[in-house]
């Protein structure tokens, strides 16, 4: 007879599946099940000052790793060890997904916010580089350093607040990013920050610069919310740096935007008109550019940083992210997008 936790991790996994398909179980999940999760297993996961998401990894793995060292010793068969196998993966795939990953599922954005995608025309798109690279230029000049306590309640702030009106979730005064214990592999593999699903715990290299470090920790919190898309957090923190009172912190906004930026200008302008941008920033802006492409250049194991690079590409495009690590290229189209609406909105009012 079937076990009642096998019974139970089945139905789970149907649920897990049935999101995957449908966008509305995933709507579902999003709005009335994540934010009540991720409220459960961030408390549990704050009541320790160090990050549970890699100790979750390594349990299962070495739970893998028991499971068939136990069947090669007792001289099990093939199809009891791939059944004990199979439960432990079910129950891994379940706590990743009903933890957070099925909010890979939802409506986008724009089709769940009625929100028109702004199509590309090149003279907004010059005004755009001529607003960011005055903004840029203007935090560059004026930062002077920050509180990451203050900035950690303006961003909770900014998500509770602003975020959730398009259909995330609020964040709680307990949920603070926390740093990585394996944080060399992650510079290894140049990872500025990821989103802990088990626990629910926003991660920030430890390697990370100080102009770096705002825009990073907004950016993963994004995610903590029910962000999925990279794309859609780049926007976040960006928004959520961009509004900051603090200039270091705005600064730490614009700057990790510009990779981006650059990379859709060298793309869509002429040689002429691109040179004509790359001068118009500030020695300052360029100076920290070329510092962090050196900083993580430096701590990069290539064979690793590619692998995973490889690996991370095929799960973005497993959950739906058609664009795979490429989604982080499109930041630029939704800061168009956002701020169009965002006018739009006022003409309205």
């Amino acid at each position: 007879m079937m076990k009642k936790k096998t019974i139970i991790g089945l139905v789970l996994l149907a649920f897990c599946l049935l999101c995957r398909f449908s966008h509305v179980m995933a709507d579902f999940y999003a709005r009335h099940m994540y934010p009540g999760i991720s409220t459960v297993l961030s408390w549990i996961g704050a009541r320790l000052p160090f990050s549970l998401e890699e100790i979750v990894v390594l349990a299962f793995v070495v739970t893998f790793v028991d499971i068939l060292v136990k069947a090669i010793r007792h001289k099990e068969g093939f199809l009891r060890w791939l059944g004990r196998t199979a439960v432990v993966a079910m129950w891994l795939y379940i706590w990743f997904y009903m933890g957070w990953g099925n909010n890979y599922y939802r409506t986008g954005l724009y089709q769940r916010n009625g929100i028109r995608k702004v199509r590309f025309e090149k003279e907004a798109f010059t005004k755009f580089l001529t607003d960011f690279t005055a903004e840029l230029n203007k935090a560059a000049g004026m930062a002077d350093g920050f509180d990451p306590d203050i900035q950690e309640i303006e961003i909770r702030a900014f998500y509770s607040d602003e975020v959730s009106s398009y259909g995330y979730a609020a964040l709680h005064k307990w949920q603070h990013v926390k740093k990585p214990i394996l944080n060399p592999l992650f510079s290894a593999v140049t990872v500025q920050g990821y989103m802990g699903p088990f626990f629910c715990e926003s991660q920030v290299n430890r390697s990370l610069l100080e102009h770096e470090y705002p825009y990073v920790a907004a950016h993963e919190m994004g995610h903590l919310a029910g962000v999925t898309s990279e794309a859609e957090a780049s926007y976040w923190g960006f928004e959520c740096c961009r509004r900051s009172g603090n200039a270091a912190v705005r600064y730490s906004g614009y700057l990790a935007v510009l990779s981006y930026v650059l990379s859709n200008a060298r793309y869509l302008l002429t040689k002429e008109e691109y040179n004509q941008f790359t001068d118009s920033i500030c020695d300052k802006a360029k100076e920290d550019y070329a510092a962090s492409i050196e900083h993580w250049k430096g701590m990069k194991v290539m064979w690793i940083e590619s692998t995973q690079r490889w690996l991370f590409n095929l799960f973005l495009r497993s959950n739906g992210v058609s664009g795979g690590v490429k989604d982080y290229f499109g930041v630029v189209g939704i800061i168009m997008t956002m701020d169009a609406h965002a006018k739009a909105e006022l003409l309205e009012i």
